[in-house]
């Protein structure tokens, strides 16, 4: 499996990608490192999005990390030496892939690139989930936590405002008071307290998280259009941030669109035969187009 060009799935060293089942099951891999993030992975990680995205086999993509833990943050060793170097850090000089096509500004930039998929994102949150990792699993769309899981924003315990756009995100992901409740204190809070606040969705046994999330996007890529989820999603993440008038004319134009597709055709079969509808077998490529965005 290529890209278009600098990472191929094949060299990736730090991030492990499959696909089965209309899912691609994207892990972080440093689990000696509890899944540090930075540097390598920080770029393999949206070639992996990438690869997602432009994959016409593609409908849900699953995230996890491999080990014990889902991804404690930035490696302690990269947080001395950048505050023995006065706060500057050397960027990873790995290319990146393209934004997807058509993405507004706001979307363009590492961490935000999630929500402007073509594809749903799941975060399946195994063990500690701090810092980075915490920012990693909020861009997801949907997030699913193992019963012993831990999460921590970590940000106030080290001196940090709410990193990459965290702080604009979580209000209106949980409310005003509830994302306060997350960001002001660093201390971890367990998998309960993080389904209490809306921050996860689900909570699964801990032997049964992986099977769990992935049985739920393999549900989701067989009977939920990927056309009604591409652009469900980009009505969520981008089209509600704006007015009601704009959404409402382009739901109807989508309507329109949507009423020609193969998806569509389908659904109405299903409907006529009283069976569920069988939507695995490809989606139309997304394309992509643009330039590089760099802030990890």
């Amino acid at each position: 499996m290529g890209t278009l060009r600098g990472v191929e799935a094949s060299e990736f060293t730090e991030i492990d990608y499959a696909v089965t089942g209309g899912v691609a099951l994207i892990r972080l891999n440093r689990p000696e490192r509890r899944n540090a993030w930075g540097g390598r992975m920080s770029v393999e990680y949206r070639w992996a999005l990438h690869l997602a995205d432009t994959d016409p086999e593609v409908s849900v993509a699953v995230l996890t990390g491999e080990g014990p833990d889902f991804c404690v943050g930035a490696h302690r060793a990269t947080l001395e030496d950048i505050d023995r170097q006065g706060g500057s850090y050397e960027r990873e000089k790995l290319a990146l892939p393209p934004v997807p096509e058509g993405v507004p500004a706001g979307l363009r930039h590492n961490h935000t690139i999630p929500l402007a998929l073509s594809v749903p994102l799941i975060a399946a949150i195994n063990g500690a989930c701090a810092g980075a990792g915490f920012v990693l699993a909020t861009y997801a769309d949907i997030r699913i936590g193992a019963a012993d899981c831990k999460v921590a924003t970590s940000f106030a315990n080290l001196g940090l405002p709410a990193e990459y756009g965290i702080g604009w995100v979580l209000p209106r992901m949980l409310g005003t008071a509830r994302a306060a409740q997350m960001l002001y204190s660093g201390a971890r809070i367990s998998a309960e307290e993080a389904l209490g606040l809306g921050w996860l969705q689900r909570v699964l046994p801990a032997g049964e998280l992986l099977d769990g999330a992935v049985g739920y996007a393999r549900t989701l890529a067989l009977h939920s259009s990927p056309e009604s989820l591409r652009m469900m999603k980009r009505q969520i993440f981008v089209d509600a941030w704006g007015d009601l008038e704009d959404a409402y004319r382009r739901s109807v134009e989508d309507m329109n669109a949507a009423m020609t597709h193969r998806d569509f055709q389908e659904g109405v079969a299903a409907l006529r035969q009283r069976r569920a509808p069988v939507f695995i077998g490809g989606r139309s490529s997304p394309g992509s187009a643009g330039g590089e965005a760099r802030d990890d």
